[in-house]
């Protein structure tokens, strides 16, 4: 949708605020609905869930390509298409995978979530070319059929709830898996209640949802303060470019690390590395050269921890109601993460400079570390009781 802004806007004479209000209703109403599409998967199956997902982002994006009206946007991009994403996209599809997956469920994790940056960053310019040449409406039709009809597809013909469904086991285990480093492989079935009691869930929840503050104001911000230090608007999109790419292989890689090494001490050594490039970044981002430095390194450190938090749900509260749980973390990151783009932007409106929302978002990553470093691992929940 991103990639239709312009066109809409120039077609239709709406402001980018009133487009970006848009955007918002979107990240809220999927922090929202992510909630019930976590559940579902744990319920009804990812199957079924990611079916429903592709069926109303075919849907969405058919209405989408009729907007005449204000109260058409909000309702077919803001709402329909937000509840399409949240049960077609992250949450569902990372649950699903550690169902499947124990001993390579960071390795799966940060694969999938690799191939969700491969495809921003493919298809954005690939629907913006297209809406330049066929026109915006065009485009959305061919996107219904594209994603929506694909994802319904990869839905009946590939994807499977559990391996018990099929008669399999995890990792083609014959029997639950010991301690593995700093955490406990736990196969509990701890329900969302009883996850609900300990420290180990909320301490997840806090860290999981500052770090979004950062990296969604850098998301936001860093076209423009590419133009703000020489570079041309249409220029300034090598630094999101250069922020994605980088994490590609990082996303992968932190994965791996993570099974092998433990996935709470790599996520303490990713955000430390990130607060200190934002710490770096306070004092000495001046340059477009030093901004460029920023996000590539950024991107990389980012990346790393990216698909292990799930994974590590499931290390700590077992399998069974994966979906709900990080469903409940999804939901914490996109309300409290939603607001980073509007913290560094009141940040700037006051200050003039993007130095102090570094300051703030190193600050954010102290927290993160500092909450994952409290946490240890599930105790067995007769001794809770």
């Amino acid at each position: 949708m991103t990639a239709f802004f312009p066109f809409i806007s120039s077609e239709l004479g709406w402001s980018r605020s009133i487009i970006g209000s848009a955007q918002t209703l979107t990240f809220w109403v999927y922090a929202v609905f992510v909630l019930l599409a976590g559940w579902m998967t744990d319920r009804i199956g990812g199957r079924k869930t990611i079916f429903l997902g592709g069926f109303l982002c075919f849907g969405g994006w058919i209405l989408l390509s009729t907007i005449k009206s204000l109260w058409q946007l909000y309702l077919y991009y803001g709402l329909i298409m937000a509840v399409a994403v949240s049960m077609a996209h992250f949450v569902p599809i990372q649950a699903t995978a550690r169902k499947w997956f124990r001993k390579r469920a960071g390795l799966v994790a940060g694969t999938t979530t690799a191939a969700f940056a491969v495809g921003t960053a493919i298809f954005i310019p690939l629907l913006t070319g297209m809406s330049a040449s066929f026109g915006w409406r065009t485009t959305s039709i061919i996107s219904a059929f594209a994603f929506g009809i694909a994802i319904m597809l990869l839905a009946l013909f590939v994807i499977r709830d559990t391996p018990e469904s099929m008669g399999l086991r995890p990792d083609g285990e014959a029997s639950a898996p010991a301690s593995n480093g700093d955490q406990t492989v736990v196969e509990e079935a701890w329900t969302i209640k009883e996850a609900a009691k300990t420290p180990q869930l909320w301490l997840l929840l806090v860290a999981y949802s500052v770090i979004g503050i950062p990296l969604q104001g850098l998301l936001a911000h860093l076209v423009i303060w590419g133009v703000d230090l020489g570079y041309t608007m249409a220029a300034a999109g090598v630094f999101l470019t250069a922020l994605t790419v980088p994490s590609i292989a990082t996303r992968i890689g932190g994965g791996w690390l993570g099974d092998r090494y433990g996935k709470r001490r790599i996520m303490i050594i990713s955000y430390l590395l990130c607060l200190l490039l934002m710490l770096w970044a306070w004092q000495e981002v001046s340059t477009a050269q030093h901004l460029m430095i920023l996000a590539i390194v950024m991107g990389m450190a980012e990346g790393l921890p990216v698909g292990l938090f799930s994974p590590y749900l499931g290390d700590l509260f077992g399998r069974a109601n994966i979906g709900s749980l990080f469903g409940i973390l999804t939901m914490g990151y996109g309300f409290i993460a939603g607001s980073g783009a509007m913290i560094w932007g009141m940040i700037f409106d006051a200050s003039g400079s993007y130095s102090l929302a570094c300051l703030v978002s190193a600050m954010c990553y102290a927290v993160a570390i500092i909450a994952i470093s409290l946490i240890r691992p599930t105790k067995a929940k007769a001794h809770l009781k």
